[in-house]
């Protein structure tokens, strides 16, 4: 049995850490102007072996600074290996440029499309500290999304520096911040500037005019010359005309208003069988994904009722992405959907209408309508009632003389003699020799440095972890204890070495990022209640993962 779970485990690891790896690029910005920093990176999803060749970029771009990490994260109970590259790029020129697809251990990124926009040419000469805002667009329609830019251009050094969020009069309006800040180095009038980017994505809920007021920097400016002083510097207020909702077409009249820059709706079903059982369930997910709408905003899809087939919602997810685009909403249906009846059966399509900024005009995002075809559902089969009611017959016995049980009497007799005087010398032998006494293996030991590396990795304290780890494991490999986490991870499941190993990358590696021991923590649980289960069962001191 502990071979069969061990065997079992191993295989749902395994199976975890073999996924097939998923390569993405992305740019901080799509548009970037000239002399200025952008940054460039290449998440990978999965295990992926050696380096991405960044050569192709240096063609139109100069490679500033090139940073990476690598991190272990435990989703669902599977392990997931996530590596990171950032480059900070220059661009050589002007001009809409297509970043190509980059090699990551023979896995090929996607290309990402960019344009770098001529600098912006200035008579004056520049503030050392100025603050430049956009919104996108000026003319909002009520409840879509505008794409607030602030800018802030430092040409001198500053210490505690604050930035305080833009505050919105005139009207009513949510405030969502996008992201963490963009940082990047820009020239003006021929002088060096770095620029702290930040967005916020607006969402007005009333029509007419809305402003979004001035922002606020302050900070210690250090000059090169003279003393310090603390500066307060205020953006430029914007004003926004929110349009107000369009009505839907007659045949659209119970259409709820959704303003989006782009909307998809699709089905997807848990397995790839095309036609149903009766009474067996399937699972069927519905997934709407909308570009510049919040995730509360996406209303509930609204299913007919059709004959032959019932179907059972369960609750809805609501998710959000952080894009180049701003807000991208996604909500996430599932349906237990049971045939009632066998034959072809018609399952109705999903329609949801949507109103296209970018167009203007109404649209109906769909899943079309299909045939599907249920087949006989098998039923147990029941054993007649006749077979169930019989009575069954004895068969003629002959009579003849037994002597059997009274010598069986006999024999059973003599073997009790015998054993008694056997157990009344031992007990006779037992009373006359000292007593010996046999400790006990203390299984609590392994239990407590188990319970310990637990409270580390809650507290993420990879030194502790470290430490404990490797107690841990000279009780737990006393033949040949292992000296380091390496040695430690040969010798393990591949989840907890995956666990291990990402603990030793922080402690040796180059990443930056602080360490998360819940991966590590959730492995270490799975081997104190197999030890604890089998503790109740037969008593073996050895953990059953490692036998």
């Amino acid at each position: 049995m502990v071979a069969r779970y061990w065997v079992l485990l191993m295989l749902v690891a395994g199976g975890a850490l073999a996924q097939e790896p998923s390569v993405r690029a992305s740019v901080d910005r799509a548009e970037v102007g000239e002399n200025e920093s952008f940054t460039y990176s290449i998440r990978a999803e999965g295990r992926v072996r050696g380096e991405p060749d960044a050569s192709l970029l240096e063609q139109d771009f100069d490679v500033l600074t090139r940073t990476s990490n690598t991190s272990i994260h435990f989703i669902n109970g599977q392990t997931q290996q996530v590596a990171e590259w950032q480059f900070q790029l220059m661009p050589k020129r002007t001009g809409r440029f297509t970043l190509p697809a980059i090699d990551v251990g023979g896995t090929l990124s996607n290309q990402v499309e960019l344009e770098v926009l001529p600098a912006v040419a200035s008579a004056d000469e520049p503030a050392d500290i100025f603050i430049e805002i956009d919104a996108v667009p000026a003319e909002p329609y009520v409840q879509s999304q505008v794409i607030y830019t602030l800018k802030l251009f430092v040409g001198v050094s500053t210490g505690r520096a604050t930035l305080t969020a833009p505050q919105i009069t005139g009207g009513e309006a949510i405030v969502e911040r996008l992201g963490e800040d963009n940082q990047y180095q820009t020239v003006r009038a021929g002088r060096s500037f770095i620029v702290r980017e930040r967005r916020y994505a607006i969402f007005p809920q009333e029509t007419g005019p809305l402003t979004i007021g001035p922002a606020t920097f302050e900070a210690m400016v250090i000059p090169n010359r003279g003393f310090s002083r603390v500066q307060r510097l205020r953006s430029d207020s914007l004003q926004l005309n929110v349009q107000g909702a369009v009505a839907p077409p007659p045949e659209l009249a119970s259409a709820t208003w959704l303003p989006a820059r782009g909307l998809r709706l699709r089905e997807v079903w848990a397995d790839q069988e095309q036609s149903f059982s009766l009474g067996v369930p399937r699972t069927r997910t519905l997934i709407v994904e909308a570009d510049g709408i919040l995730e509360t905003q996406l209303p509930e899809l609204t299913l007919e009722p059709i004959e032959g087939i019932r179907q059972y919602p369960d609750q809805p997810e609501l998710e959000r992405e952080i894009t180049e685009l701003g807000i991208q909403g996604r909500r996430i249906e599932r349906y237990a959907v049971i045939a009632q009846q066998s034959g072809d059966l018609s399952l109705e399509g999903v329609e949801l209408p949507w109103w296209n900024i970018e167009e203007a005009r109404w649209e109906v995002a769909r899943i079309e309508p299909r045939t599907v075809n249920v087949l006989p559902g098998v039923e147990p089969i029941e054993a007649p009632d006749l077979v169930m009611n019989q009575t069954p017959v004895a068969a003629p016995v002959e009579t003849r003389p037994n002597y059997w049980p009274l010598l069986s009497a006999v024999l059973a007799l003599g073997w009790a003699t015998t054993l008694g005087f056997v157990f009344r010398g031992r007990l006779r032998a037992r009373a006359h020799k000292p007593r010996r006494v046999v400790p006990i293996p203390r299984r609590a030991t392994h239990r407590q440095l188990l319970r310990q590396l637990r409270a580390a990795c809650g507290v993420h304290d990879s030194a502790a972890a470290h430490r404990l780890l490797l107690e841990w494991a000279a009780l737990r490999f006393p033949d040949d204890p292992p000296t380091s986490l390496g040695m430690l991870a040969d010798k393990l499941p591949d989840d907890l070495a995956a666990a291990v190993a990402g603990l030793e990358g922080h402690l040796y590696g180059r990443s930056a990022d602080g360490w998360r021991g819940d991966g590590l923590a959730a492995s270490l649980a799975k081997i104190d209640s197999v030890s604890q289960t089998q503790a109740r069962g037969d008593k073996d001191p050895l953990l059953p993962l490692y036998r």
